[in-house]
């Protein structure tokens, strides 16, 4: 028998990954990962995970097809239909059991972008993150909703290397939204550091740097728990990041985009109101 596992991003492959690390116990007897190669790279721990790899294409749904219609697909993971195929549709209608995925911010919307609730069974397995397990949409309570642990588990601060301790001015994590706040960047404490946003298109900050200013790579959760001075946010998974991470002197400018989800924006204009240094900026008032 055979478990298959879909991942088209960083968080379905965490997801993934501490599943397969033993967080659910379940065992068949062939485990095969079919993963976006375009949009993140495997680690050497990754390929020791599943030895047995694919890369997300119409090729390797053909490669699977016959498996599939023997029956022998004990297991499909993913976090979504969206957009699919023939070849998805066939291991859909025909694995025996179906396991969902957390696919990043849907848990938290009203209306999912990625997930219609409706397209699988009230009771299905939904592995999910659990940074703020309060702020789940109702419809999450159709299905049988497991934990994956927080995304972002806190950081003790003694294991901080020496260059994420004590960063001070302005942190820009661009994402949508950010667009809002840029008529006020002189009022931001400078140097500003600016982590672009890995996918060009959703790139929103276009304000050119000064003198002094920096772009940063990398991680951003990696310098929230050392940040002492201001972090700047939009519509992204680094919300929840700063909101979990930050020391609580660091103040935070979330700015979301008019497109916003109604239950996101609730939830995020409560977490300002409850933490001092927290200000949601740039969207119209939240829908109760």
């Amino acid at each position: 028998m055979i478990r298959l596992t879909l991942a088209s991003n960083a968080v379905h492959l965490e997801a993934a990954r501490r599943l397969r690390d033993g967080l659910e116990r379940r065992r068949v007897g062939m485990e095969i990962l079919l993963w976006e190669a375009q949009r993140f790279s495997l680690t050497a721990a990754d390929r020791r995970r599943w030895p047995l790899r694919l890369p997300l294409r119409p090729r390797s749904y053909l490669l699977l097809a016959p498996w599939a219609l023997l029956g022998l697909v004990a297991e499909l993971r993913l976090a979504h239909r969206s957009g699919a195929g023939g070849g998805l549709r066939l291991l859909l209608a025909r694995a025996r059991r179906l396991t969902l995925l957390d696919d990043g911010l849907d848990q938290y919307r009203a209306r999912p972008r990625a997930l219609d609730p409706s397209g699988f069974a009230e009771g299905t397995e939904y592995w999910l993150f659990s940074d703020v397990p309060d702020w789940r949409a109702p419809w999450c309570a159709r299905f049988s909703c497991r934990d994956l642990g927080p995304l972002f588990p806190h950081v003790p601060s003694a294991s901080l290397p020496p260059e994420a301790a004590n960063l001070r001015g302005t942190l820009i994590i661009d994402s949508p939204g950010v667009e809002h706040l840029q008529g006020q960047v002189s009022a931001f404490p400078r140097p500003l550091s600016l982590m672009p946003h890995p996918v060009a298109a959703k790139r929103a900050w276009r304000i050119p740097l000064s003198e002094g200013d920096r772009v940063l790579q990398g991680h951003p959760e990696e310098l929230l728990p050392g940040w002492q001075g201001t972090v700047v946010v939009g519509e992204s998974l680094m919300l929840l990041a700063a909101l979990r991470l930050c020391p609580l002197g660091t103040r935070i400018w979330i700015a979301l985009p008019l497109s916003a989800d109604s239950h996101l924006e609730a939830c995020v204009a409560l977490a300002a109101e409850r933490r001092p240094l927290v200000t949601l900026a740039g969207s119209p008032p939240p829908v109760p």
